[in-house]
């Protein structure tokens, strides 16, 4: 399966999750009925017969029943997902960690920052925040709802105990976690557990309840806190029933996932050695992969490798046996763990690793045109399974942007001038408004800054521009509000400066607000019928008349990029019908597009832009900057070769 056809699977799995704990309340439902009418029936000196429970309590009480443990579930569920409504960043910080983008601390967390940002960059995802756990377990974890708000967290044992290879075989897995859809339907789990848990927890409360009344109280009445006592007893039985029967299920969804990402690592990596020497090294260190944090358990199923003392042989193991893994990586193991207490990392060989990694990206990447066919495999292959050759290659774009740009995209300050300058249009004249524009607008401090980076970032290829954007990320997202609504004020005023909109221009400006905020418009036009296929072809014409200055050639490629979707022929719309406000809104709507059928638009936008024989450099950067509004994160296309012969028609694209 490809990245959308995961992220259709993921989908169906949530309501197949849904199903199966909406089974796990109606046992609890029966479990507390049944409790109730033995009750009932002993109070009263008759049988107990459980098909005669309507009878025994009333229709009307079987259903007060079922709507309180409903509610009470419901309720639990609402409140802890609200809890992690910020996504990734809320389940790194419960579990206490500390957000490195900005400033890491020591050679350790530069070496992980650089891995996870050669491998976000290799993915075409934003740079997630890479959050540290001082913990000396080795293991590491991806949370989020979406790529755009994932975050990556590593142990500080897992970054200092685990080689560079090793550390990026990690690093691989939480990222194909990322691109499967598995970490909504992580959260979700936590949610709906926490909504079963929430009655046991009540039964615990009224338990405590009664045994202080007993103490403060000894000669009065008992039969009240006998009462209290059963009630409190029967709530932790069947709150701890359904929880039991919870962890089952999140077990049973957790258990499979881990062997694909796995095997997804491999993929991104080309290097079973790397992962599986982790793997090795968390069953020979006696601190292995346990964490100590308190809330560990609420997130098992998020982690790299078990985070839990193994219990009830297994049955609520959330990973496969160590042993498993690493045998299906490396069929050559000799099935013996190596004693990884003393194995910290070497400084030299350390050293002699991350050279390596640099000897890859050595030669600065050349921007090149690609053909129609290998946007349309990149569409079909690439987008969230990275191959190792667009790994490198991320390790070479990552490489091409000087050190002194990569420092200033890690400082929030800095990073605003180097996204103002980012979104200069490429002529002098309008640049030079651009420039007089934000000497009134900017900080002052920030133009000082942006005339300080603006010779290198003129120098960057093209290819280099997203890069540097997704770098931008982390540290936009340290901006107090205030710093932050200025900031978005002033890249709006930038776009408008000219009077017209230039479709790159925007395309980063969409890229870093669905990267900071998400698409919180998204349903404004969802409920019209067709408002989907409008907003293709709004899409469509907007690439076309970026890539064509005259009606006629823009009017063919629209046409072209309307054949691969199989719409029909409608008139184009006139360039200064696209604005950035219906810009925003088509991308909206077409986010919501379902999984399997965004690869057309992508493929369609590609055909457009290849109307006139390739798809320059450029083009393929603005496409990627789609792509990524539309959470379809596409790796940069590697540069090959290419004759005119070699680009394909849209009608061969189904």
């Amino acid at each position: 399966m490809n990245f959308f056809e995961y992220q259709d699977k993921a989908r169906r799995n949530t309501g197949l999750l849904v199903g199966l704990f909406a089974l796990a309340v109606l046992l609890l439902i029966a479990i507390t009925t049944g409790l109730t009418a033995l009750l009932v029936a002993r109070s009263r000196g008759v049988p107990f017969e459980p098909l005669q429970l309507g009878a025994l309590l009333g229709w009307d009480t079987v259903a007060g029943i079922a709507l309180s443990i409903t509610a009470v579930i419901g309720l639990g569920s609402v409140y802890k997902l609200h809890q992690l409504a910020a996504g990734g960043r809320a389940v790194a910080e419960s579990l206490g960690g500390r957000k490195i983008n900005v400033a890491p601390q020591n050679n350790a967390e530069r070496r992980a920052l650089n891995v996870v940002e050669e491998m976000a960059i290799a993915s075409g995802t934003p740079v997630p925040d890479v959050y540290i756990l001082d913990d000396d377990a080795i293991n590491a974890f991806a949370a989020g709802y979406k790529p755009a708000d994932a975050v990556v967290g590593l142990t500080r044992g897992c970054i200092e105990r685990l080689n560079r290879d090793e550390l990026q075989g990690v690093v691989a897995h939480e990222f194909s976690h990322i691109f499967n859809g598995d970490m909504r339907l992580n959260i979700r789990i936590v949610g709906l557990l926490n909504g079963i848990l929430i009655i046991g927890m009540l039964g615990y409360w009224i338990l405590r309840g009664s045994h202080f009344s007993a103490v403060s109280s000894r000669s009065r009445d008992n039969r009240g806190r006998l009462a209290l006592f059963g009630i409190g007893a029967g709530l932790m039985v069947i709150g701890y029933t359904g929880t039991f029967f919870g962890n089952l299920i999140k077990s049973a969804v957790s258990r499979q996932r881990e062997f694909l990402a796995d095997a997804s690592a491999v993929q991104f990596t080309r290097n079973n050695a790397g992962i599986a020497g982790a793997l090795k090294k968390i069953g020979g260190y006696s601190g292995g992969s346990q964490l100590a944090a308190s809330q560990a358990a609420e997130f098992s199923h998020m982690y790299f490798a078990s985070g839990l003392k193994k219990s009830f042989a297994n049955l609520f193991a959330t990973h496969p046996p160590l042993a498993e893994r690493i045998g299906r990586l490396d069929p050559h193991w000799n099935g013996r763990f190596p004693l990884s207490d003393d194995t910290a990392q070497d400084p030299a060989a350390t050293a002699a690793q991350d050279a390596r990694a640099q000897g890859f990206a050595a030669v600065a990447p050349a921007a090149q045109p690609a053909s129609f066919q290998q946007v349309a495999d990149s569409v079909d292959n690439s987008i969230g399974n990275p191959s190792d050759q667009q790994v490198r290659y991320g390790q070479q774009l990552l490489a091409s942007v000087p050190a002194a740009l990569q420092q200033a995209a890690r400082d929030p300050f800095a990073a605003r001038a180097l996204v103002y300058r980012l979104l200069f249009h490429p002529e002098a004249t309008q640049q030079q408004q651009q420039r007089q524009l934000l000497q009134k607008v900017a900080h002052p401090a920030v133009y000082r800054e942006l005339e300080r980076l603006e010779p290198q970032i003129e120098a960057l290829p093209p290819c280099a521009r997203l890069p540097l954007l997704d770098l931008c990320v982390p540290a936009l997202k340290e901006l107090v509000p205030q710093q932050y609504q200025v900031f978005k004020r002033n890249l709006i005023k930038l776009l408008r400066s000219d009077g017209r909109v230039d479709l790159w221009e925007w395309a980063l400006y969409r890229v870093l607000m669905h990267a900071i905020e998400g698409t919180p418009d998204r349903q404004r036009l969802s409920g019209r019928k067709g408002a989907q296929q409008d907003a293709t072809r709004f899409i469509l014409a907007a690439v076309a008349h970026a890539g064509q200055d005259a009606y006629l050639p823009a009017k063919r490629a629209f046409e072209s990029g309307l054949e691969v979707l199989q719409l029909a022929v409608t008139p184009l719309p006139a360039a200064g019908d696209i604005t950035l406000a219906r810009l925003d809104k088509a991308i909206a709507i077409a986010a919501d597009l379902r999984p399997l059928h965004k690869p057309r638009l992508l493929k369609a936008m590609a055909a457009t832009m290849a109307h006139d024989g390739v798809i320059e450099a450029e083009e393929l950067e603005l496409l990627r900057a789609v792509a990524d509004s539309l959470d379809c994160p596409m790796p940069p296309v590697p540069p090959t070769p290419v004759t005119a012969g070699s680009t394909t028609t849209a009608s061969a694209v189904g």
